[in-house]
């Protein structure tokens, strides 16, 4: 299974914000859509990822400020990001490997959605399942 059938079946709507907007404001719309992670932009191109690891962070140390900080000196700037045609197997093991919860899938420049770790589970658990009722139906002769 792909990246693709996710995203197929997930909201065509990419929520993001851009870098200038503040902490407050990204937790205010994550909140808004009950999300854990939002796109951060520069020009409506890529610039990073603010998680609610990244607000954890602040809030230790500056919960106070949320209103002033931008988001562009707190999120994720460093992002792995998956392909349409990707394995979902592929990107599950990724997100184990360098614990994240959050993937941008990208076309070249052009993003085409986030998936989450949930997601990807999920699709594995479908998967499962169908596999698992087609062996019953062999076996039972269906």
């Amino acid at each position: 299974m792909s990246v693709k059938a996710i995203l197929e079946n997930k909201s065509n709507s990419i929520l993001s914000l851009e870098e200038s907007e503040t902490v407050l404001s990204a937790v205010q719309k994550m909140n808004e859509h009950g999300i854990g992670s939002i796109i951060v932009l520069n020009k409506e191109e890529l610039s990073g990822i603010f998680t609610e690891r990244d607000l954890l962070k602040i809030c230790a140390k500056s919960h106070d400020k949320l209103g002033e900080i931008q988001l562009k000196d707190v999120m994720t700037k460093s992002l792995t990001v998956a392909n349409y045609n990707d394995s979902v197997d592929d990107v599950l093991s990724t997100m184990v490997k360098k614990k994240f919860r959050h993937m941008p899938v990208m076309d070249g420049n052009k993003i085409l959605g986030l998936i989450s770790i949930g997601d990807a589970v999920k699709s594995k658990m479908e998967k499962a399942v169908e596999e698992a009722n087609a062996l019953r139906q062999y076996i039972h002769g269906s």
